[in-house]
């Protein structure tokens, strides 16, 4: 039986897993061991829908995340210039707009209305002036821009008030027993901490990983990115409620509006372009810029996300690159995996129970992978890299299998079997109609002449409804739900 658990690392991955385990197992001793020598990757965050599942969960409310986070809201996201053409097109439409499609021809009208180009404009993704202001985008969304500094502070704060423990100190070595399970880990001063499970969110470093012979599995043959620079840009008087993705020469730029400034970067392949290179063509379109992080990191996963006595999560886990805000949603989605899962933990069956966890955990890693790469296969070919793409990435086993059917047909649940994989036929549909890769004849050529009646009527709905939405001041929203709201919680 386990009676005590350790995260070792204070970040958000590490303060996700502490809340939502305390959460399930409140009788549960957890203690987060973290290091304030250390810094956090704080380039401003984006999350997927998943965080609404989270805060449900742990019982947050929208406005202490708004007020204290910094957070703002995100009901999807733009993708400038994918194609050389200054065109754009949306992925993950808050839910206001996807209900609004009843599943008969759900498919098909997010073919017709996602990613096409003819009611594009910033005012989708706000909200009338007739509809109660922060009430909407609060119930349409379960997706968020964080200030990663800011949302670091909250979630300490929550955990210290729920009976986490936090421990300052700085992990040198993991001492493992003659069965190879984890035993102790020992700090700088030679003090030891022990536990009957572990779970390793340092990062990069992964600390007790390593100690555990882990194994990177690279994927850098199909996913290309491999550097990024982060840096911060002024705020602005309203604040947008989307992320945006701008294709540049030799990667792509992400653009995140927290409340009181823009995080920004530029992920690229140091195969097409340097460093140098790439701040120059960044202040060609900002002006000049205070590159506040440089990072360089091989796309890929753990081989094993248990072992033995200790899991895995996050950074530590998989790290594929920044596009899709994959990386807190995987996160949530391991410890929702792992939370059933941990008191069939023992001695006596434990590699029986982590067998299955990894299995679950390699097709997890692997759809983030699929949709990842999924993003490439544009018609841009206007640089060396774009041109790079077109012909040389290794397409996975997956999108090699699928793609070509999916062109003619489209993607569906059938294919998507893991429940919590991130990305589903829904994503993969929005991404695919903004790539322009649909034979849209062909897929049309299929409906039934009995459906297109319906199929017609949903179009009109979804026009009116685009149609309607006018432009709201974001920030107006977040400052009446900070002053006005105070008791509204997350509703699924």
């Amino acid at each position: 039986m386990i009676s005590s658990l350790i995260v070792l690392g204070g970040g958000t991955s590490g303060l996700i897993s502490a809340l939502m385990i305390k959460k399930s197992w409140p009788e549960l001793k957890v203690t987060v061991i973290e290091s304030s020598t250390i810094g956090i990757i704080g380039v401003g965050e984006g999350s997927t829908e998943h965080w609404g599942r989270f805060m449900s969960h742990i019982d947050l409310n929208v406005p202490d995340l708004i007020r204290e986070a910094g957070a703002t809201y995100k009901i999807g996201i733009k993708f400038n210039n994918w194609h050389g053409d200054q065109t754009s097109y949306w992925h993950s439409l808050g839910e206001d707009y996807t209900k609004r499609c009843p599943s008969t021809g759900l498919y098909y009208m997010l073919m017709g209305m996602i990613g096409d180009n003819r009611n594009q404009n910033e005012s989708v993704y706000k909200f009338s002036r007739d509809s109660h202001h922060a009430e909407p985008l609060h119930l349409s969304t379960a997706q968020y821009h964080f200030d990663t500094f800011k949302l670091n502070t909250f979630l300490h704060k929550k955990a210290k008030e729920r009976g986490i423990e936090f421990i300052d100190t700085d992990i040198v070595d993991v001492e493992l027993d003659e069965q190879g399970y984890v035993s102790s880990l020992i700090d700088n001063n030679n003090q030891r901490y022990s536990s009957d499970f572990y779970i390793d969110c340092s990062g990069f470093k992964r600390i007790i990983g390593t100690k555990l012979g882990i194994k990177w599995i690279s994927c850098q043959e199909e996913l290309p990115m491999n550097s990024a620079m982060a840096f911060p840009t002024p705020g602005t008087d309203d604040i947008p409620s989307y992320t945006e993705a701008t294709a540049l020469t030799s990667g792509w730029m992400w653009r995140i509006p927290t409340q009181e400034r823009y995080g920004n970067g530029y992920v690229f392949c140091d195969s097409f372009i340097t460093e140098d290179q790439a701040q120059q063509e960044l202040e060609s379109i900002h002006g000049k810029v205070n590159i506040g992080r440089r990072i360089k990191f091989t796309p890929g996963y753990v081989n094993r996300s248990m072992v033995k006595n200790c899991a895995m999560i996050g950074l530590s886990s998989i790290f594929v690159e920044p596009l899709e805000a994959s990386s807190i949603g995987t996160t949530i989605q391991q410890i929702f995996l792992l939370i059933p899962n941990l008191f069939h933990f023992s001695r006596g069956d434990g590699n029986r129970t982590s067998n299955m966890y990894n299995q679950y955990m390699e097709e997890i890693n692997q759809n983030v992978i699929d949709f990842i790469q999924l993003h490439y296969f544009t018609q841009r070919s206007d640089s060396e890299f774009w041109r790079w793409c077109k012909s040389n990435i290794a397409m996975t086993e997956f999108n090699r299998n699928t793609l070509e059917y999916f062109k003619t047909n489209w993607p569906n649940h059938l294919f998507f079997n893991n429940q919590l994989a991130l990305f589903s036929s829904i994503n993969w549909i929005q991404v695919m109609w903004g790539l322009r890769l649909f034979d849209s004849s062909a897929i049309k050529s299929k409906i039934p002449s009995s459906l297109r009646p319906l199929i017609d009527s949903q179009e009109e709905e979804i026009d009116q409804y685009v149609s309607s939405v006018q432009t709201f001041s974001h920030r107006e929203s977040i400052e009446i739900l900070k002053t006005r709201y105070s008791e509204i919680s997350y509703a699924l």
